[in-house]
């Protein structure tokens, strides 16, 4: 784990931190993972409140002066006067912007499952996902560390710097039945990104969010033979992207609502040759607050990304006959990389009220996806992270 991990999560403990346990995720599956934590979490929330109330009280919230975050008791903030209560939930990057001199620290760890091959919204066999190829993928699994930190120069502006760790393996297979599995580690691109407030009042507030994504991932993760791996295994994009949103929030006694709508704009072709599809995605969640330090949470997310455009020579091509030349696999074909998906998710957030130490976790699966296939599926996915303001 790199260093500023360890601090990240040091600073945490100091802070008086939620206790911090390993993410111990990996190649599970989901029901395993429902059975495991949510009594957990369940547990959690029962052992540490004397009375868990069905909400907080509005009287009391009343004085919760949310437009500069000056709060009492029980309104869902901090000592500092940082209100958690109304962030979205963890999977969600740039929901806030904080008040001038405002600083936040945050680590956040990312697991995505993939299986099954998708024809359009068909699950199809491997048979049937090596068709114009010499071998397919069965699965994929992908780890992510993000590390970010928030600054607010003024009341309208918020900064984020964000960078990544991305850890991912993937299992392919031939006709012949041998398999063989893949994988690539490293830092990924890097984001610096500005939020401007629109408006903020007593009940909602909406701001503006444009990031720029520098090339600091690897385009270059190789197979033992000197071949370059699929499009998914590649650490980065290779281009200068843009990154634009537009966040709206809404709170309402012990329930708050929010949606996002954001881009991904790859601007040039990388030295490699190729251009990774633009994306866009719409968020929608509503959260409940619990008690003075919990809320939980629903989400539905659509998301659409388009095909690489161009290719990579030095990819694995098929060596000889009718197909000879084309792509040995659907994960280094361009024209198999587009689709789109909706994401339900179900949030747990957790906060201190006596410091700026917030854990939540979230996790999800598609409801639908539409791949231009074959292509690798997602089955599920897990987001947990810890924020730490000043």
């Amino acid at each position: 784990m790199p260093l500023t991990i360890h601090v990240c999560l040091i600073l945490a403990e100091e802070r008086g931190a939620f206790p911090l346990f390993p993410f111990l995720i990996k190649k599970t599956n989901l029901n395993l993972l429902m059975k495991k934590y949510l009594p957990l979490f369940a547990t959690l929330i029962v052992a540490l409140s004397p009375s868990l109330k069905a909400g907080v009280s509005s009287v009391v919230c009343s004085d919760c002066k949310k437009a500069d975050c000056t709060c009492v008791d029980d309104c869902g903030c901090d000592a500092g006067g940082h209100d958690y209560s109304t962030h979205a939930p963890i999977g969600v990057m740039g929901d806030h912007i904080h008040r001038k001199g405002g600083l936040m620290a945050s680590y956040r760890y990312m697991f995505m499952n993939m299986e099954s091959n998708y024809e359009g919204s068909s699950k199809i066999s491997d048979t049937a996902a090596r068709n114009g190829y010499m071998m397919n993928a069965t699965d994929m699994q992908m780890e992510m560390h993000m590390l970010g930190v928030m600054y607010a120069p003024t009341d309208k502006l918020t900064l984020m710097l964000m960078s990544n760790y991305i850890d991912t393996s993937m299992g392919m297979i031939n006709g012949m039945g041998v398999k063989a599995t893949m994988r690539s580690l490293g830092w990924g691109d890097t984001t610096l990104a500005a939020y401007y407030g629109l408006y903020k009042n007593s009940g909602s507030s909406a701001h503006l969010g444009l990031g720029v994504s520098a090339p600091t991932g690897s385009i270059d993760e190789k197979m033992p033979n000197g071949r370059h791996m699929g499009y998914p295994m590649q650490l980065g994009s290779g281009t200068w992207d843009l990154k634009p949103s537009f966040t709206w929030l809404r709170e309402s006694n012990d329930w708050s609502y929010g949606s996002q709508l954001s881009a991904v704009i790859h601007l040039d072709e990388n030295d490699n040759g190729y251009t990774l599809g633009d994306s866009a995605a719409l968020t929608g969640w509503v959260s409940r607050r619990l008690n003075a330090w919990s809320a939980v949470s629903l989400r539905l997310t659509g998301s659409t990304w388009e095909n690489v455009d161009g290719h990579v020579n030095q990819m694995p091509v098929i060596p000889m006959g009718p197909l000879a030349g084309q792509p040995a696999a659907a994960v280094a074909d361009p024209d198999a990389r587009g689709g789109s998906r909706l994401d339900l998710s179900l949030g747990l957030n957790l906060w201190s009220t006596e410091n700026g130490t917030r854990f939540a976790i979230e996790g999800g699966a598609p409801i639908y996806q539409d791949l231009d296939g074959p292509q690798l599926g997602t089955a599920w996915f897990v987001t947990a992270g810890i924020q730490i303001a000043w």
